[in-house]
Order: structure tokens, then sequence, then C-alpha cells
């Protein structure tokens, strides 16, 4: 039999930025010698997230900031 440490949340969606971020926060404080190579790997998703979007919706992350 495996262990497992598992979390749960409960997330308001109607606050997604400060949710997502406190839910970040507690997992990095629990993976103290990974927290660098977490955020890479979110920074990774959420850039594709971004561009996926941003393509779909036919804009640019540049757009406007010229």
């Amino acid at each position: 039999m495996k262990s497992r440490t598992l979390m749960e949340f409960t997330v308001d969606v109607a606050h997604p930025v400060g949710e997502l971020s406190a839910v970040i926060s507690e997992i990095l404080g629990v993976h103290a010698d990974s927290r660098l190579d977490i955020l890479r790997g979110l920074d990774t998703v959420i850039g594709e997230a971004i561009v996926q979007l941003e393509q779909s919706e036919g804009t640019d992350i540049n757009d406007g900031n010229d």
C-alpha cells in the first residue's frame, strides 16, 4: 500500500486569482525544496494556456504595448 499526503481545498470561484494564489502558496509550503521547479512548471503551463487562448481569440500578448 502506498502512503500519500493529500490536501483538500474549497475554492471560491468568484475570486480566482486570490484563491489559486493561496492554493499555490500552501503547496509550495509543503515542498520547500522544489518550490522553484514547481513555479517553473506552472509558468510553462500558464504560458502555454495564454498562447492558446490568444490564438483562439486572434490576439497577441504584445497588442497595445508598443
